[in-house]
Parts: C-alpha cells; sequence; structure tokens
C-alpha cells in the first residue's frame, strides 16, 4: 500500500495520500499514464491543488482496486477536465460513478453473471444516465437465468427504453413475452429506433409494447414491429434498422 503523508501546505490533510502517491497507485493500477500526467501536469500549474488532483485520481484508483472497467471513468475525467469543470464537481461525478458501478456489481453477482463486463457496463452507464436502481434491480432478478447473450440483449434494451422515458412495466410485457430460454434476439437491442419513430407518428407506448409483445410471442423481428405500426425505418446509414 502506497505511503501516505502530509502535505499541508498545498491543503492536503492530515491522513490523506499525497499526489506522488496517489499518482503511483494509479499507474500501478493501469489507469491511462497520460491521463495521471495530465492531472499532475496541472496540479504543478496550479490550475488546481494537489488536493485536488488527488480527489480526482481517487475514485478511480478505487475502481481499478475493484476491478471495475476503467474506461468509462478515465473518459468521465477527461470530459470534465476538457470542459476546465471544477475539480469539486468532477470528483462528486465520479463518486457517483464508482457507487452506480458497485450496486451494479452487486446485481451482476447475485444473478451469476458477475464476470461479463459488458453487462457491468450497460448497467453502469444506465444508471449515470437516470436508469432506476429499481427497474435494473428487477430485469436482473427476473432474467438472470438466460444465456449471456440474451441477458445482455434484453438489459440494453431496457436501459435504452428507460432512458427515453418508456414506462418500465411496458418494458417488462415485451420481455415477458420472450421468457423462453433462448430470450431475445440481438436486434432487439436497439428497439429504441422503433420507439422513437413510432412517437414521432403519434403512436403511444402502449401501442408500440403490444405490437411488439404480439411480435415477439410470433418470434419476429424489430423490423416486424414497424411493419406491424404503419411504417418501414432505415437508420442514418441507409441500412434496415434490424440490419
Amino acid at each position: 500500500m502506497a505511503a501516505w503523508i502530509v502535505l499541508s501546505a498545498s491543503g492536503v490533510q492530515a491522513g490523506d495520500p499525497g499526489l506522488a502517491a496517489m499518482a503511483g497507485r494509479a499507474r500501478s493500477c493501469g489507469v491511462s499514464s497520460g491521463m495521471v500526467d495530465q492531472v499532475e501536469s496541472w496540479a504543478d500549474e496550479g490550475l488546481f491543488s494537489e488536493k485536488d488532483a488527488v480527489s480526482l485520481l481517487s475514485p478511480v484508483v478505487a475502481a481499478c482496486s475493484e476491478k471495475l472497467p476503467l474506461a468509462p471513468f478515465e473518459d468521465k475525467l477527461a470530459e470534465g477536465l476538457a470542459k476546465r469543470v471544477s475539480p469539486s464537481v468532477i470528483a462528486r461525478a465520479l463518486g457517483r460513478k464508482l457507487d452506480e458501478y458497485l450496486f451494479a456489481g452487486g446485481l451482476l453477482q447475485a444473478s451469476g453473471h458477475g464476470n461479463d463486463p459488458k453487462a457491468l457496463v450497460v448497467l453502469g452507464e444506465g444508471l449515470s444516465k437516470g436508469v432506476p436502481r429499481q427497474d435494473f434491480a428487477d430485469y436482473v432478478s427476473s432474467y438472470g437465468e438466460q444465456a449471456p447473450e440474451p441477458f445482455l440483449t434484453g438489459m440494453e434494451m431496457t436501459s435504452l427504453l428507460s432512458q427515453a422515458g418508456f414506462d418500465y412495466g411496458l418494458t417488462r410485457s415485451m420481455l415477458d413475452a420472450s421468457s423462453g430460454p433462448g430470450g431475445l434476439s440481438p436486434d432487439w437491442r436497439y428497439f429504441i429506433r422503433i420507439v422513437l419513430v413510432a412517437r414521432q407518428r403519434g403512436l403511444s407506448d402502449a401501442a408500440i409494447a403490444e405490437a411488439a409483445r404480439d411480435v415477439v410471442i410470433e418470434s419476429g423481428s424489430p423490423a416486424d414491429v414497424s411493419t406491424r405500426l404503419g411504417f418501414t425505418i432505415r437508420d442514418m446509414t441507409g441500412r434496415n434498422v434490424s440490419d
């Protein structure tokens, strides 16, 4: 464990690790050297204090210690630095992200999917973007026995729909229609595209969910839902939405 030192001149309190110690822990744990160098450099230049710099690196090091994926934390830190956001605001955001990822990791461990880094990122980032914890907790407990691929597909679908304000009860009704061992096929991951176009055409979320349930029961695709709803959509590259 790195030594803990006092840097009273820079405002670091007794018991807090110094910047050099925290930077060393970050590098040894696998945090991007470029990111650590930038934080140290800005502290050296007086853009913020060493105590602030420690507060920025601390949650990223904690994420690493918990064996969480580092990219989301490094991206959040880089975004804050690029926008010249206050270090205290960045540190709080990183702390919230750490809490969200730890919660997500606990859900996955309990479900038997604890070794799936993709699922962890979907949960962690979904929570960061406002998906209620209870929605994800219900999803994991209800569909955790599915194989990894359909489990992840349904989770991504749930996350994106929730971020768009789609009622979780309606999402569950679609998921339940595919509750067999195979679960949803991968093309349902971005069902949100169908929802957004259907909403633009004045269709209610309840009508969208009803059409989707019927299609899922028949082992159809999201493109089949759009047909039932009276339109054909293509994504921005011109490919069919189910491609």
